[in-house]
């Protein structure tokens, strides 16, 4: 007796999710763990070409002829929209407008031609894959982008807390900045420091912040700036408007750690269902399949 189409498919989708569920536990096995608040590890190492995905090379190559014209067409808004895209992102792979251009461009002549190759054979299917995977700058920018927000709220509270004291002691706002950027190293000291450097360079502290909250869209680091630049202007200590700052910022902590646990659970109860769902599906089936008494010989030819 043969097996029955929707049989046959329902074997091979459990079998499939299987093998994903096997694939994400060696996943999870393998994987370092990861600190919740990281203030003690080094700068993140300067990305080289090296460590750039080999399908963004390939793009970027091919798009590069036509970063002249593409970004012509583009006014100085856009740019600078762009721009601020991809430095909240933290700037992945060394990406920067020119390259991100090069290689969108890259992109939809790669993966925008086999699409329409494969749509005129008839695979409608594989060729929105293949389309999908012109998105994929887009997905690594909103994916780092908002790890590195998170990163930044989780080391917030600490870095505002040892800078209220540091202030407290005497030190100037930008020697006690710098000083806690030295001791804190990490995603939050990095941009403090580009703020101090920008100082250097003559900008004022006011439009240095301000740039800083344009690069990051994190509401407790854009509070702090805007309470920081409102005492700076009112004329309150600055060691005791950083203690206050500091407590609504943990408050703000304990509201976000809150709700990324409300959004745990759903997660669980999905893993959960893929999880026992192949198992299922297979005790279901083979009962169905074993109590059909179906005939084995045409497997052994007999």
């Amino acid at each position: 007796m043969s097996l029955s189409l929707p049989l046959i498919l329902l074997i091979a989708l459990a079998a499939a999710l299987c093998v994903c569920v096997f694939v994400w536990g060696v996943h999870l096995l393998t994987a370092k763990a990861q600190v919740a608040a990281d203030l003690t590890s080094g700068a993140p190492k300067k990305p080289t070409d090296d460590d750039v995905f080999i399908l963004h090379k390939i793009t970027q190559r091919i798009g590069a002829p036509l970063l002249p014209a593409i970004k012509s067409r583009l006014n100085d808004k856009q740019l600078d929209r762009l721009h601020q895209r991809i430095e909240s992102a933290g700037r992945p792979e060394g990406l920067n407008v020119d390259r991100y251009i090069s290689r969108k461009a890259g992109e939809v002549i790669l993966y925008g031609g086999v699409a329409v190759a494969l749509l005129i054979r008839g695979s409608t299917l594989f060729a929105l894959l293949v389309l999908a995977f012109t998105f994929m700058t887009e997905m690594r920018i909103i994916a780092d982008r908002a790890q590195r927000q998170e990163q930044i709220q989780k080391q917030l509270p600490d870095f505002l807390d040892v800078l209220a004291v540091t202030v407290g002691s005497g030190l100037s706002f930008r020697q006690a900045l710098a000083r806690v950027c030295e001791s804190m190293p990490g995603l939050l000291a990095d941009e403090f420091q580009n703020a101090l450097r920008q100082m250097d360079l003559g900008t004022s502290r006011r439009e240095a912040f301000k740039e800083l909250r344009k690069r990051n869209n994190n509401e407790s680091l854009g509070r702090f700036v805007t309470a920081l630049q409102q005492a700076e202007e009112l004329g309150a200590p600055l060691a005791e408007a950083l203690m206050t700052i500091s407590g609504d910022v943990r408050r703000d902590d304990a509201q976000f750690l809150r709700r990324k646990a409300q959004k745990v659970a759903p997660r669980v109860t999905g893993v959960t269902a893929a999880t026992m769902l192949p198992g299922l599906i297979l005790v279901i089936g083979g009962g169905m399949f074993l109590g059909l008494d179906a005939d084995f010989s045409m497997f052994g030819g007999g």
